[in-house]
């Protein structure tokens, strides 16, 4: 009995176990399979429970998988969201390779470890006088004008004495006519009086020697007013001679053609030679004095009045003061415009006929300005960059810019209006910002340096 115990009995190398054995059915269930699925047509595997432990099903892993997998996402995106702005910037952030990286090895990066990237110098917005201005273009035109036109008709220009631009007085000569024909006729009508004169000097002896015979009867009635008639006649022929040579002097002085008023001569049209018509010869800008004739929305004509100081630009960089003298009552028919009319101050830049860009001097406002070297812009929009202490993991003060939107209003020199206060403390990088990126670390190298964080 012992020796057939001991004889049955198998050493532990000469029982297989469990995963051999299951091994070796796999294998042979898989070469039946195979065996089986080259005789049948078509193949079919029939299911049994030696089929279902040869072949793992891992596919109900692939459901627990995905759901496992969104639920990690959906909790990493709630994390981030409601992880605070660390404004001291005092914690490490792991920057996690995204895949496809060449390695795994995870980068930290330590925000509070940055060095300044520069030096700079702060400002903060100051209330400054600005003036209040309204900007309009106009012409520049005479505010008074004088035509000058010869008297004289059918006779040609002899001289010109003056130009456009030229200064003139009152009275002095412009332009003289020929004069060769109106001599004769001045020669002739001195003629035909001295003639006349005559006769009426021999009419008039007659009748005085006649009427005394009227009274002796010693002639009729009738012939001593014949006598009286031919007197009359010549004294009313020595009128009408005299008239004639008034009339020849008169055209000898207005043969030169003279200025009515003082000025400047801004038109010309009188030639030499020429046998002027109606039209004409000169046009004098009086006194030289010119106006600025602006075109303003009726919006706005309620802030001008009469005497408000204007300052029209010229060529050159050069400009001319005035003042408004009168506004116009009425509407311009199609612009709807309301025309305000400006005299300026002599300038010799100043020319009838320019149109230029005026401003009037409303006053002025307190308003909050900053350097316009403070201002950068990029993509279309105004920007500064605003300097705030904030406190690093070692607890030491750091400064650190962000960009911040600014809306501008009108520029006065080296400075701009800030329509919009600056959130915050105000403390701004006075130049060089475009050198900045929105976080750079910066020194503050002013005594304008920004509080110190708690």
């Amino acid at each position: 009995m012992t020796s057939n115990s001991d004889s049955n009995k198998k050493t532990p190398d000469e029982i297989p176990s469990a995963a051999t054995t299951e091994t070796n059915n796999a294998k042979d269930t898989s070469a039946d399979l195979e065996n089986s699925a080259a005789d049948a047509e078509p193949a079919y595997i029939p299911y049994s429970a030696e089929t279902a432990k040869s072949k793992p099903n891992w596919l109900w892993v692939l459901p627990l998988l995905l759901v496992t997998l969104l639920i990690g996402l959906f909790a990493g995106r709630m994390w981030g969201e409601k992880q605070p702005e660390d404004n001291e910037l005092t914690t490490e952030r792991s920057v996690t390779p995204q895949m496809g990286t060449a390695t795994g090895v995870t980068e930290v990066e330590k925000e509070v470890s940055q060095k300044p990237v520069l030096t700079v110098e702060t400002v903060t917005p100051t209330q400054s006088s600005v003036t209040k201005d309204l900007t309009a273009d106009g012409t520049i035109s005479p505010e008074t004008t004088s035509t000058v036109s010869g008297k004289v008709n059918g006779v040609a220009i002899d001289r010109v004495l003056v130009r456009e631009g030229d200064q003139v007085k009152k009275g002095q000569v412009l332009a003289i006519f020929d004069t060769d024909a109106m001599q004769q006729q001045l020669i002739q009508a001195k003629a035909e009086l001295a003639e006349a004169e005559s006769s009426y000097e021999l009419a008039k002896r007659d009748a005085d020697r006649v009427l005394p015979l009227l009274e002796i009867n010693a002639i009729s009635q009738q012939e001593a007013d014949r006598y009286v008639a031919t007197a009359n006649q010549a004294s009313a022929s020595v009128a009408a001679s005299r008239a004639r040579l008034n009339n020849q002097n008169l055209n000898m002085q207005n043969a030169k053609v003279t200025a009515p008023v003082s000025g400047v001569i801004s038109e010309k049209s009188a030639n030499v030679g020429s046998v002027p018509g109606p039209e004409p010869l000169f046009t004098i800008i009086e006194e030289g004095k010119l106006e600025w004739q602006a075109q303003v929305d009726p919006n706005k004509v309620g802030e001008i009045n009469v005497g408000t100081p204007v300052e029209v630009s010229l060529p050159n960089n050069k400009s001319v003061m005035g003042k408004v003298s009168r506004i116009s009552p009425t509407a311009e028919d199609g612009s709807r415009q309301i025309t305000i009319y400006a005299s300026l101050a002599r300038n010799p830049n100043a020319r009838a006929g320019m149109y230029q860009r005026g401003t009037f001097k409303l006053g002025s406002d307190a308003k909050s300005t900053i350097p316009v070297s403070a201002v950068v812009t990029q993509d279309g929009y105004d920007y500064v960059m605003q300097v705030k202490a904030v406190k690093n993991e070692n607890r030491e003060t750091i400064y650190r810019v962000s960009r911040v939107k600014v809306k501008l209003g009108e520029r006065q020199g080296d400075r701009v209006v800030l329509l919009e206060p600056i959130p915050g403390e105000a403390n701004i990088v006075r130049q060089g910002g475009s050198f900045l990126s929105d976080g750079d670390v910066v020194t503050i190298a002013d005594t304008n340096t920004p509080a110190k964080a708690e």
